[in-house]
C-alpha cells in the first residue's frame, strides 16, 4: 500500500496524464485492495483465541449434592428450518457445557463449533450473508460495465496526495472525516518513532483500517454492505470478513452501488439484539464510524462515566468483542449512568476472556439497559464470582447467563462460591433472586430453591 502512494506522489500532475492510464491504475488497485481481505494461513475460522468450550471449574467445591450431566438437545427444535442451508449443516444433536449449547457446524470451508444460542443465531446470519456474496462477487462481474467510473476514486486519492489544499477545498464536506483518519494514521506513525517502535496499544490489530482503504472509502462501504446483509461489518468469521472486504473493495473503487452485489438476504430470528432500541443517538452515530473513531469516542464516554483508565484499556484491547459490540456496550453503560457499581460492570465486560463470555456480558448489559420495571432503582452492584449481583429494595438479584442451566458439579460449585462470597461481604440481607437468561433443568431449579433462591428463567427473553 505504501509503495503505491509513494509512486503516485512523485508523478506529474493529473492534467498531463490521460484518463485511460488512470483507469489502468484503478484496475491495478482493485486486486490490491481486495487482497487486504482477512485471511488466516493456519486454517482458523475465527480471528480470536479462546480456551475450548467447557464449563469453568470451581476453585473449590465440597458439595455432595446430587448433580446431573447436561443433556444434548435437538438442533431442529432449537433452529427450526435454519438447521441446514446453502453450504452448511448443523449436526442433529447439540451438546451442552452445562450452561451454553454447543453447535457443530459443517460448512464448505470446514467443520467447527459455535458456543451459545445467541452466537449461533448470529453465525447463521453470517452464513446466509456469505452465500449471498459468494454467488455475486466474482471480480469480472463487478468490473464489467463500470467503465471510466473506476478511475473516479483513484483520481480523488491522486489529487488529495498531490494537491491536498485544492482537493480539500473542492470537496471539504466529503473529505473532512477522511483527513481526520489520515491524521490519526500519521499521529500513530509519529508515536511509533518517538517510542522507539513500541507505542502503547489502543485497540486490537483487527480494528485497524489501512490508510488507503479508509481514503478510498472501502471501510464505509463495508459497513453499508454489512448493514444490508444484517451482519456485523467487523465479523470474527474469517471467510465472511474476507468476502466483505473483497466486495466492498470493488464497490468502492468501482463506483457502483452495493445493491448490485447482493440480493435479498432474510434475517435469522433473534440474530440482532432488540436491546439496540435502547441506545442513544450518540451511540447510533458512533456505530457508523471507523474503528479508530469509535474507539476514541468510546474512550471519552467511558472516562466521563468515571470508569478507571486501566479498565478502559482492557476494554478497548479486548479482541473477543467487535468494534460494533464495544460501541453497543458503551451505549448500554451510558444508559446506566449514575448506577452505583457501574465501574465494576464495565470491568465485567472488559475481562471477558472467551467469545461466549464476552458476548454473554454484552447480553447482560443489554438486559440492564432495558431496565425492567422492578430494576428501575439499583442501590448497588458488584461482580461476585463472575456473576453480576444487584442490590435492590428488599434484597439481591443475581444475573446468570445460560441457554439451559444444568446442575453440574462445576455449576453447583460456582453457586456455592457466590453464596460464600455473599455471606462474607456484609451487604444487604433479605431475599435472594437469580434471573437466568434462558432455561434451567428441573434439578437446577429445585437445588437453587433449596438454597433459598427465588428462580426466574427466560429472564432476558423480552430483550434479546
Amino acid at each position: 500500500m505504501k509503495s503505491f502512494l509513494g509512486r503516485v506522489s512523485r508523478r506529474r500532475p493529473a492534467s498531463r496524464r490521460s484518463l485511460p492510464s488512470l483507469i489502468s491504475v484503478g484496475l491495478v488497485v482493485l486486486p490490491v485492495l481486495a487482497g487486504c481481505a482477512s485471511r488466516d494461513a493456519n486454517g482458523k475460522f475465527f480471528d480470536y483465541a479462546s480456551p475450548p468450550a467447557q464449563a469453568a471449574e470451581a476453585r473449590s467445591s465440597k458439595s455432595k449434592e446430587t448433580t446431573e450431566a447436561p443433556k444434548p438437545r435437538s438442533a431442529a427444535a432449537l433452529l427450526g428450518t435454519y438447521r441446514t442451508g446453502a453450504g452448511y449443516e448443523v449436526q442433529p444433536d447439540v451438546a451442552s457445557d452445562g450452561r451454553y449449547n454447543i453447535y457443530a457446524f459443517a460448512t464448505k470451508a470446514g467443520s467447527y463449533t459455535v458456543t451459545g444460542d445467541g452466537l449461533a443465531r448470529k453465525h447463521l446470519q453470517e452464513l446466509l450473508a456469505l452465500d449471498a456474496l459468494e454467488k455475486r462477487s466474482p471480480a469480472g462481474e463487478f468490473i464489467q460495465g463500470v467503465g471510466g467510473a473506476v478511475a473516479s476514486p483513484v483520481v480523488a486519492v491522486y489529487h488529495t496526495v498531490t494537491d491536498p489544499i485544492g482537493a480539500t477545498k473542492a470537496g471539504y464536506s466529503n473529505i473532512t472525516r477522511k483527513v481526520h483518519s489520515v491524521r490519526r494514521g500519521v499521529s500513530g506513525a509519529g508515536e511509533f518513532i518517538t517510542t522507539l517502535g513500541h507505542p502503547e496499544k489502543k485497540r486490537p490489530d483487527r480494528e485497524d483500517d489501512s490508510l488507503l482503504q479508509s481514503f478510498v472509502g472501502i471501510a464505509k462501504t463495508k459497513r453499508r454492505l454489512a448493514a444490508q446483509l444484517k451482519v456485523d461489518p467487523y465479523t470474527h468469521y474469517l471467510p465472511l470478513a474476507g468476502e466483505l472486504d473483497k466486495v466492498a473493495s470493488y464497490s468502492a473503487v468501482g463506483g457502483f452501488g452495493i445493491d448490485k452485489a447482493i440480493g435479498f438476504v432474510p434475517g435469522v430470528g433473534g440474530a440482532i439484539m432488540s436491546g439496540l432500541g435502547t441506545l442513544d443517538s450518540v451511540t447510533e452515530r458512533t456505530l457508523d464510524m471507523d474503528p479508530g473513531e469509535s474507539a476514541a469516542v468510546n474512550r471519552n464516554r467511558l472516562t466521563a462515566l468515571h470508569v478507571p483508565e486501566a479498565t478502559i484499556k482492557r476494554f478497548l484491547l479486548n479482541d473477543k468483542l467487535t468494534p460494533t459490540e464495544k460501541t453497543q456496550a458503551v451505549g448500554y453503560l451510558v444508559g446506566l449512568s449514575g448506577t452505583p457499581g457501574l465501574a465494576d460492570l464495565a470491568g465485567f465486560i472488559a475481562d471477558g476472556d472467551t467469545r461466549i463470555g464476552a458476548f454473554a456480558a454484552l447480553q447482560t448489559l443489554a438486559y440492564l439497559a432495558f431496565r425492567p420495571s422492578d430494576l428501575n432503582r439499583i442501590d448497588g452492584m458488584q461482580i461476585v464470582g463472575g456473576v453480576p449481583m444487584l442490590e435492590v429494595a428488599g434484597g439481591r438479584v443475581a444475573l446468570f447467563t445460560a441457554d439451559e442451566l444444568a446442575w453440574t458439579a462445576p455449576n453447583a460449585g460456582l453457586l456455592s462460591e457466590v453464596e460464600a462470597m455473599l455471606a462474607g461481604s456484609g451487604g444487604k440481607g433479605g431475599r435472594k433472586e437469580i434471573r437466568i437468561s434462558g432455561e434451567a433443568s428441573v434439578l437446577a431449579v429445585r437445588q437453587l430453591q433449596s438454597h433459598g433462591w427465588i428462580v426466574k428463567t427466560n429472564a432476558f427473553a423480552t430483550v434479546l
